[in-house]
């Protein structure tokens, strides 16, 4: 038998980026199908078991309803054929939600099978308690009788819905234990190749939010049965989790295929679509697939719960209030349409609404851990800790091993223990330790940000937030992590989700992602979302919020970003308006979240620029308002999106020439340049040798001493040539280059090395105008500030030397030697104030040096004698 490859691509819970994994099948199934002493008939019942039949297989109702329902085509005639197994067929009605129907063909079944069936059917019509007794049975048969694996199985489905109902016999994760017990059993005792046990435990790990073993059983499961639809759409949605939205729609695809030639409408193709939009806040493009599910299965109760949601998500609560009372007639006390509308509420940021939907499906169903567990997380999103404590705490009772809950639980409790700072907007949490260095001056600083985001000057929102906003300050990146998403793997420095911001300290060693970082800066940025999603009652397109907060950081594009606008442009590869909110979420190309942040705050300065201040603001308002992007643009601008992007290239065309990064189009390329001379070296026969090329470069640049790619690309080579140290022959053509191309940081690094290498003091002090460059595009690390200082206080600028040695340690808050470097500044200024905060700074962070604790009180004596004095 020929071996058949599954070929997927799945992010594994701790790999780095998306894996492509090959999942052949089993070898045990080969050889067990292809055993001597099977009859043909057994062999075909097992090629359809395990999803390898070929169409002559399929010769019994049996083997065709089996078959459509690995494939999941639920709606197929097989389904319908009176001949085929009463449990397949009310497996299928159970699916497509025909619950009524479902439970009056299982009357008078008693296998364990019928009974899981039925007990999941009076569920999914809200009568639980009917639900309840209807597992008695189940129950009793799983702790007396010899079962088969399929038996166990349904078995677990069984006491996993008990669970769901009443909630674990035991709070200390026993009943967990046992249900993986029985799977485990299932697998190594009963039939190691019985595809259904990997399905129930990828879908049961996936449960507990454990997506990396979820995953790797699921994989499991295609190995058994390549056409096992449940186990590739949970890695679907692993996938959307994963914000892996092209790997979704790739397993959504795949679905499709298999299920084709039923000739049906696959609903977990359906469902990943659906998942997918909502996630990447398309909720307008996620009416098409839910329709598509429902135009197929009207009573198809998870599609029903999700139509809801995309209402929802598309702000449309009226509607969706319209969607859940129809839901209810069909179900009523039912909580899956509740829940999934208060997941979207959630994401959205309509945290009241979500918090009330969310309530409302834990009333119904209060022993079911999922709308605790995302209540709580999304009382952390917004500072009700209390609130989420209370809801963690009951999710943890409920279900133990869920790591989404016991992480965020974990959290929660330690914040109880934090430490705050207050000024009058903010409120600062910190962990009791070296954090609370930073913590104390952070206030300062928050409200200068404030007043910036809030006021009224170019870019300013114009408006506060109602109450403080709460600063936490993580101790390191993991617990960051959880405190943003309630999972250790995120991947920045801070985040908003409105009402808090979390940020990992700035600080060097084991446990942090970057290290010192310009935190200000990241906060401004975070503080401009809080404040934007306020404004708008967090109803503001993707591009626009980045826009505006990467515009007030108010520090200038550096190189990189420039030469990124300069090769989108030149390729004719901007964003449309619809594209570059994708480009946020589903970049098909490494640069484009890149892009779509540049772009985005290019886009902003224009409008800025060309229609004022006011009208980014305006935009914001009508947004609010619930007013399409595009007819916003016409009403407020006067422009539609076309012509807008239109101006927009006009515009860009002059700033990328301003910036030198954009030549006439009658001025010939550097590639064009230096054509002559790969001509002549062919015609010779040589190689283009470094050697050579300088050469050229050199008689180019005599001809062309402006063009800036020639003078970039001379400076390039000859810095090869000497391990990349300038020398005094390149001094005048790294200043001219600086001029040609004034965006570009490499001449300024290459003149401060210069500069800073010399012997004469007074030559070093010319590096300060290239230090100055750099140090404001200087995000990460606080070495340009430090030197700047040293520097003035070597020039004798006192006032600079201080304002450089507080941005150095503002920076880097937990750099000794750099607060040691502030604290003599301020004693030679005479600013006692200031040098008693960095010596009691010191005695933070090296609690060890009884200098520190000296120092800090001799300059507390000088202070009270001035003071009595």
């Amino acid at each position: 038998m020929r071996l058949l490859w599954v070929i997927i691509g799945v992010c594994l819970a701790g790999a780095k980026g998306l894996a492509q994994i090959e999942v052949p099948l089993s070898p045990a199934v080969e050889q067990r199908i292809a055993a001597a002493y099977l009859s043909d008939d057994e062999r075909r019942e097992l090629r359809v078991y395990h999803g390898l039949w070929e169409q002559d297989d399929l010769d019994s109702p049996a083997r065709r309803a089996a078959a459509a329902l690995s494939v999941g085509a639920i709606g197929h005639a097989w389904l319908s054929d009176p001949q085929a197994p009463l449990l397949d067929r009310a497996e299928a009605m159970l699916q497509r939600g025909e619950l009524v129907e479902c439970l009056d063909l299982l009357a008078g079944e008693g296998s364990i099978r019928a009974m899981r069936l039925r007990a999941e059917a009076l569920a999914g019509l809200g009568r639980y308690e009917q639900a309840d007794a209807a597992l008695d049975p189940l129950v009793e048969k799983m702790f007396r009788d010899t079962l088969e694996a399929s038996e166990i199985v349904d078995g677990v489905r069984g006491l996993l819905l008990r669970m769901q109902i009443r909630g674990p016999a035991r709070g200390d994760g026993t009943d967990y234990r046992q249900v993986l017990s029985l799977l485990n059993k299932a697998r190594d005792e009963l039939d190691r190749l019985a595809w259904p046990v990997r399905l129930a435990e990828a879908e049961l790990l996936y449960s507990r939010h454990n997506s990396g073993e979820a995953a790797d059983a699921a994989l499991e499961a295609l190995s058994l049965n390549p056409r096992c639809v449940r186990a590739w759409a949970l890695l679907g949605r692993i996938r959307v989790d994963q914000f892996n939205f092209d790997g979704a729609e790739q397993v959504a695809r795949q679905i499709d295929s298999i299920a084709s030639p039923m000739g049906v409408v696959s609903p977990e193709a359906e469902l990943i679509r659906v998942r997918s939009l909502l996630r990447q806040r398309e909720a307008e493009m996620a009416d098409a697939p839910v329709e598509r599910l429902l135009g197929a299965y009207p009573l198809h109760r998870e599609g029903l719960a999700l139509r809801a949601a995309v209402a929802a998500g598309k702000y449309e609560f009226d509607r969706a209030a319209e969607l859940l009372a129809l839901f209810d007639e069909l179900s009523p006390g039912n909580p899956l349409g509740w829940y999934e509308v208060g997941r979207v509420e959630a994401e959205t940021r309509q945290y009241e609404a979500a918090a009330a939907s969310l309530a409302e499906a834990n009333r119904r169903l209060p022993n079911w851990s999922a709308p605790l567990i995302e209540r709580g997380l999304l009382e952390m999103q917004t500072g009700r800790d209390d609130e989420a404590l209370s809801a963690l705490r009951r999710a943890v009772q409920l279900d133990p091993f869920n790591a989404r809950a016991a992480n965020s639980l974990r959290l929660i409790e330690q914040l109880a223990g934090y430490a705050r700072v207050e000024s009058e907007h903010f409120i600062v949490r910190y962990r009791p330790g070296v954090d609370e260095v930073l913590a104390r001056e952070m206030p300062a600083v928050l409200e200068q940000i404030h007043a910036r985001v809030c006021g009224n000057q170019a870019g300013g929102m114009d408006h506060e937030p109602p109450g403080k906003t709460v600063i936490e300050l993580m101790p390191n990146h993991e617990w960051f992590a959880v405190r943003i998403t309630g999972m250790p793997s995120i991947h920045t420095m801070a985040a908003s989700t409105g009402p808090v911001i979390a940020m990992e300290s700035p600080r060097e060693g084991p446990g942090s992602q970057i290290g010192p970082y310009d935190w200000a800066r990241v906060l401004q940025h975070e503080y401009t979302h809080t404040v934007s999603l306020s404004r708008t009652h967090n109803r503001i397109a993707h591009w626009m919020t980045e826009a505006a907060a990467v515009y007030l950081e108010d520090a200038p594009r550096d190189t990189a970003t420039w030469k990124l606008l300069a090769d989108a442009f030149r390729n004719d590869a901007l964003f449309d308006m619809d594209e570059i909110n994708f480009a946020f979420v589903r970049p098909k190309k490494p640069t484009d979240r890149a892009q779509a942040y540049a772009q985005g705050h290019w886009m902003y300065e224009f409008i800025i620029e060309r229609w004022g201040p006011g009208a980014p603001l305006e935009l914001m308002d009508r947004a609010a308002e619930g007013m399409e992007p595009n007819e916003a643009f016409k009403v407020v601008l006067g422009v539609d999106h076309e012509a807008f992007l239109a101006a927009f290239k006009q515009w860009a065309r002059g700033q990328l020439e301003q910036a030198g990064l954009l030549l006439d189009e009658q001025v010939p390329t550097l590639s064009e340049l230096l054509e002559p001379w790969l001509a002549k070296w062919v015609a010779e026969g040589v190689e283009p040798t470094p050697e050579r090329r300088l050469e050229a470069l050199h008689a180019v640049l005599a001809d062309v001493p402006n063009h800036p790619d020639v003078v970039e690309a001379v400076i390039l080579a000859e810095t090869a040539r000497t391990g990349g140290e300038p020398t005094a022959e390149l001094l005048e053509l790294l200043e001219r280059y600086a001029r040609l191309r004034p965006v570009d940081e490499l001449a300024h690094r290459l003149l401060a090395r210069w500069y800073l290498t010399r012997d004469d003091p007074d030559e070093q002090l010319k590096a300060i105008p290239h230090l100055e460059y750099l140090d404001v595009r200087q995000t990460q690390g606080a070495s340009f500030a430090a030197e700047l200082s040293r520097l003035y206080v070597r020039a004798g600028d006192l006032e600079r030397a201080w304002l450089k040695a507080e941005r150095a340690t503002m920076v880097a808050p937990f750099d000794a030697n750099l607060r040691e470097h502030a604290a003599r500044i301020a004693l030679v200024r005479k600013d006692l104030q200031a040098a008693e905060r960095h010596i009691e700074a010191l005695t933070i962070i090296e609690p060890d040096r009884e200098q520190h604790m000296r120092r800090l009180e001799a300059v507390r004596a000088m202070r009270a004698g001035r003071s009595s004095g």
